[in-house]
């Protein structure tokens, strides 16, 4: 499955182009991204937040890990990524990491 261009955001990264869009799941948010043109390998990267429990606790929201993901996380994001062996021009199964807050870490299994 690729990403719908419609709705996702463009970014130039070591003089390559990718697309990516923000999901999320129980307890985390989760960058996609992938090559804009060669679709290959899908970039999966799993960053906790509470972002969804924002809304149901608002306005006490002191307690809860509410991270974002902004353009500049995603550019190192795929930076890591790439330096930890994504390829993002062939075909093959996504590639999963969780950030850990400072890098990320591959997800195996």
């Amino acid at each position: 499955m690729t990403i719908n261009k419609k709705s996702s955001k463009r970014i130039s990264v070591r003089d390559d182009n990718y697309i990516w869009t923000i999901s999320s799941g129980s307890g985390y948010i989760i960058l996609i991204a992938e090559h804009e043109i060669t679709r290959g390998m899908r970039l999966e990267v799993y960053v906790e937040s509470d972002i969804d429990s924002a809304w149901v606790n608002f306005p006490n929201t002191e307690h809860l890990n509410i991270k974002i993901i902004r353009p500049r996380d995603v550019e190192y994001f795929i930076c890591q990524s790439l330096d930890q062996g994504w390829t993002p021009k062939v075909k093959g199964a996504p590639v999963v990491f969780d950030f850990d807050g400072k890098f990320l870490k591959r997800r195996l299994g």
